[in-house]
């Protein structure tokens, strides 16, 4: 019989120095997540998000926003959030004073849909890195079911591709002086505009930024630049995600692998406050998008590390409490983020803290009926009405099976 009358300390609850000045106090960090839950006419920020976002707060814990478009031919989805105005971005000082309230730590996340949006969301245009439909459909009505193909988007210019950078900088400038972030993320992922750019399938270029990896990748590579020199590289921070998407697209093996190869050393020498490594190749998202088995046969994680990053390194994907613990244990991983466990778990890190294992926790995220809302009536509904399990009963638990 086991003498041990407590939990071991879980390898997420440990401090982390993150950047100049920034200390997190453990490694459980919230992945932005779509909700579709902000104002039914201003799509900004309201009181029930400030709520949602100061549940899921913690002392010295980082919270990333949900998506915010950084111009208005780059919104993807009804509901979701802008950053394009000023306006937009004083929206979320109550959000981001109540997660400091806490303790916490907020970034917001900036992105341009590109191909994956319709002309009713944008305004008419639609833009990418060359003219590629994509397959599926998206919602551009508030009923349930209005729902049409995406759009055609038209290929920028090369004039209009160096013009970009300056717009996702003007976005973070925005986000961290009226909207009181500690800092922003760029979604690089998703197939979204500046993974449009890395992908090969999306990106038939032939000027400067089509072709080679490094051409590529320049745009993310001049976007990441133009806003680190905007608000500080420590509060700059970028999400990748090579693989599968759930946006029509899925890169092979071998261009996942080149694009952790390039980008590893690139964006370690920018000293950024984090680079988020999302990978969709686990079997809870394979599976979805009807694959036979995962996309790569090497773990995207530990290829990243050992193609020479060094920066804070955190990863994303379908994790367990688990698998976040063991990566952080080896050395792999600084942060993990986590998503759909935190939409039922608000206390996520009081759990962990606590010993919950991934069985203990509230399963009803993965409900996906829960994740977004048409009814702005009942937008609490799976949002911010979760009760919150008593981490106490969770030590229970815990001491018990260590004892016995």
């Amino acid at each position: 019989m086991a003498s041990a009358t407590a939990h071991s300390v879980s390898p997420l609850i440990a401090p982390l120095s993150v950047a100049n000045g920034l200390t997190l106090e453990h490694r459980i960090t919230l992945c932005a997540l779509t909700r579709l839950r902000n104002d039914p006419v201003t799509e900004c920020p309201r009181a029930v998000n400030a709520e949602y976002y100061a549940q899921r707060a913690s002392k010295g814990g980082l919270l990333v926003a949900e998506a915010a478009y950084v111009r208005r031919d780059g919104r993807g989805y009804l509901r979701a959030p802008g950053l394009e105005t000023d306006e937009q971005a004083a929206t979320w000082r109550p959000v981001t004073d109540a997660v400091h309230a806490k303790g916490g730590v907020m970034f917001a996340q900036l992105f341009h849909a590109g191909r994956e949006s319709h002309p009713a969301l944008t305004g008419g245009d639609m833009v990418c890195a060359s003219a590629v439909r994509a397959r599926g459909q998206v919602y551009v009505g508030t009923s349930k079911g209005m729902k049409e193909d995406y759009g055609m988007p038209r290929e920028l210019s090369t004039a209009e591709v160096e013009a970009m950078p300056a717009v996702f900088a003007a976005a973070a400038k925005r986000a961290v002086e009226l909207g009181g972030f500690d800092g922003v993320e760029m979604h690089a992922g998703n197939g979204y505009l500046l993974q449009a750019f890395l992908a090969r399938a999306t990106n038939t270029r032939t000027d400067k930024y089509g072709g080679t990896i490094a051409n590529r990748a320049r745009l993310l590579l001049e976007t990441i630049d133009a806003v680190a020199a905007a608000i500080g590289p420590s509060r700059t921070a970028v999400k990748i995600q090579p693989g599968v998407t759930f946006s029509d697209l899925i890169e092979p093996e071998a261009d996942v692998a080149e694009t952790l190869d390039y980008l590893a050393p690139e964006l370690s020498r920018r000293r950024l406050a984090y680079v988020c490594n999302s990978s969709l190749n686990g079997a809870n998202y394979w599976r979805v998008v009807g694959l036979p088995g995962p996309n790569v046969s090497f773990d995207p994680w530990a290829r990243f590390r050992q193609a020479g990053f060094t920066g804070t390194h955190m990863i994303n994907g379908g994790l367990s409490i688990e698998e976040g613990e063991r990566y952080v244990a080896e050395g792999v991983a600084d942060l993990v983020s986590y998503g759909v466990p935190f939409i039922a778990n608000a206390n996520l890190r009081d759990l962990v803290a606590a010993g919950a294992r991934t069985a203990d926790l509230n399963p009803g995220g993965w409900n996906a009926a829960v994740w977004y809302s048409l009814d702005p009536s009942n937008d609490a509904k799976g949002y911010t009405d979760w009760p919150l399990q008593d981490p106490a009963e969770v030590s229970g638990k815990a001491v018990a099976l260590a004892s016995a």
